[in-house]
């Protein structure tokens, strides 16, 4: 296959995965000055009879023509071409630079409540968007989830509606099995019957599984088939209620709509920081080292270290961001100004004596006029 130019354009140059719908190719584009990299996708069903294959050729142009309106969004590849070949489909996708979520997951590192943050609700703007356009995924996981290099933004791959067709099936009863993967999809998926809280399901187990460094299928479930997960994770409550929720058992349970998400995140993490003109944040008094500063070196130590408060909000921390240098060069200032105050008194005050010395002296003329004149 290396090497083999398809659709009169697209020159494959490597292999780079294989899936239920076939394979996957990155391919240049030989009709571009500067050849840019793409990735082909090789839908190949495993079957060949006219009506499945129709059925398969309808799927796949309406496969097509929803990701050529989804792919404007900067966070969803755009749909480059799509072309039958041979009885093969295929589609042709920008490239995206990057390495994808499931790299990152460890079960030996997890990741911070800030990160977890920071992921969901990047993943959250690209999912309001799709359901906005009456997509669903429907096969949200970490492989499919790529963390871009330029920008570090996800990126959401693989829109897999002809998934319904590459299963190898052999009669159109089949043709609507459940489309997902196991762990990260709800029982309702699984029925057959996905809705926009699927993906959101999907979403929320990556976040609990980023947090405790536990698969998806490793997890427990209570009687009522509800994931016991929080005891495992050391994180803020907050993100642990807005997890939980997300992967309730019932899609009813979860929240509706990626936007709603999105706000219940905002709420708990969103604050605003206003800092007084000509002023610093305070540091508390118990957190000052008044102790006195090594030779040959100036005080000018900056206080980073972070305030304990029971009442911080996730993700956010509370700085300290005053100096012992600081606060002395603002004590020699106000010593400063006091004695040049009282330099200033002083001067008034002697010239005012020197001014009345000088007019009530005995010879004074102007003095002696004013005595003839009374005496008149």
């Amino acid at each position: 296959m290396k090497g083999k130019i398809l659709g009169s354009r697209y020159q494959v140059l490597e292999y780079i995965a294989e899936g239920g719908f076939g394979q996957t190719y990155l391919a240049a584009d030989t009709q571009l000055p500067d050849r840019d990299l793409c990735v082909l996708k090789q839908l190949s069903p495993g079957f060949n009879t006219p009506k499945l294959l129709e059925i398969a050729r309808r799927l796949f142009k309406t496969e097509a023509a929803t990701l050529h309106s989804l792919g404007h969004h900067p966070q969803i590849p755009e749909l480059l071409a799509y072309f039958e070949e041979a009885e093969k489909f295929y589609l042709v996708q920008q490239y995206i630079r990057g390495k994808t979520i499931d790299t990152e997951l460890s079960s030996t590192q997890v990741w911070s409540a800030s990160k977890v943050v920071e992921f969901l609700r990047d993943c959250l703007h690209v999912l309001q968007y799709i359901h906005e356009q009456g997509v669903i995924h429907r096969d949200i996981k970490p492989a499919n989830l790529i963390r871009r290099h330029s920008d570090s933004k996800i990126v959401l791959v693989d829109f897999g509606t002809v998934k319904n067709i590459l299963q190898e099936q052999t009669s159109l009863s089949q043709l609507t099995v459940a489309v997902g993967t196991q762990g990260y999809m709800p029982i309702e998926q699984a029925r057959g019957k996905p809705s926009s809280t699927s993906d959101l399901y999907a979403l929320g187990i990556i976040g609990i599984q980023a947090l405790t460094g536990i698969e998806p299928l490793n997890l427990e479930e209570d009687r009522h088939g509800e994931i016991i997960w929080s005891h495992l994770a050391d994180t803020n409550h907050r993100l642990k209620d807005i997890l939980t929720k997300m992967t309730r058992c019932h899609y009813l349970d979860r929240y509706q709509s990626a936007r709603t998400v999105l706000e219940a995140i905002d709420s708990c993490t969103d604050t605003v920081i206003t800092f007084p003109p000509q002023a610093i944040a305070v540091t508390p008094v118990r957190e000052l080292d008044h102790s006195p500063a090594p030779k040959n070196e100036p005080i000018n130590e900056v206080r980073n270290e972070p305030i304990s408060d029971p009442n911080a909000l996730p993700g956010v921390r509370s700085v300290s961001l005053s100096t012992l240098a600081t606060q002395q060069s603002r004590a020699k200032l106000t010593l400063r100004k006091l004695g040049k105050i009282a330099i200033a008194i002083m001067i008034i005050l002697s010239s005012l004596y020197l001014v009345s010395a000088s007019v009530l002296k005995p010879n004074n003329p102007y003095l002696k006029n004013i005595r003839k004149s009374l005496s008149r």
